[in-house]
């Protein structure tokens, strides 16, 4: 059962995730202003900005977990995983905001574009978020796994992966129909209710655990 839920975690965390390749990045070329002065940054520069924020604050977060623990706080995987989606989950608040700044004139072209510093938080937030769940997320379903099943069950941590991947297509595709502004709410609910209903039953999931960890 916690296998599954890990699992789920995984698709869940992935399917918002990788946002940032599709949905984000056609919102930064269609809908956010790039120009700084007379310059206009390319909007392929912010596929850079995850890679940027984990070289800065990986060290950050490991350090943090480690106080967290010796602080004798809540320190388990599922609690990372949980933790890691929520805050994922807040970086699309920071572009809904983005979303609720572009006005359309009548024939629905765009007369105002957001500003980037949305985009800039939003991947700062999901960067935070991966830090907090994905490097535990793997390590932690083949802590549960009999060893022979070990292989197998890496594989389907990273067919899960490409689930997630799968969702996060869906999601991109139905924005145009459903909205910007309300895909981007609703992935801040979802990601933020899932995490917590996550560590509202941590304790009995802990259980179930087995002292795997």
């Amino acid at each position: 059962l916690v296998t599954y839920l890990a699992f789920l975690i995984v698709i869940v965390f992935w399917g918002s995730f990788e946002q940032a390749g599709g949905l984000m990045n056609l919102y930064a070329s269609q809908k956010t202003d790039l120009s700084l002065g007379s310059f206009m940054v390319p909007a392929s520069w912010f596929q850079s900005v995850n890679a940027i924020f984990i070289l800065i604050f990986a060290t950050a977060i490991g350090s943090f977990w480690i106080w967290w623990k010796k602080s004798g706080y809540e320190h388990s995987s599922l609690f990372k995983m949980a933790i890691g989606v929520i805050i994922m989950g807040f970086g699309f608040f920071f572009m809904s905001m983005a979303a609720n700044e572009v006005v359309y004139n009548e024939s629905g072209e765009i007369t105002k574009k957001s500003a980037m510093y949305w985009l800039v938080l939003a991947y700062l937030f999901h960067t935070i978020g991966e830090l907090c769940a994905s490097p535990v997320a793997l390590s932690f379903i083949t802590k549960l796994a009999p060893a022979r099943w070990g292989a197998f069950m890496m594989g389907a941590y990273f067919a899960a992966t490409g689930l997630g991947n799968k969702v996060a297509g869906l999601i991109g595709e139905n924005a145009s129909e459903v909205g910007d502004y309300e895909t981007f709410v609703g992935i801040t609910i979802f990601c933020t209710i899932f995490g917590l209903l996550v560590i509202l039953i941590l304790k009995p999931l802990k259980r179930l655990v087995h002292n795997a960890e």
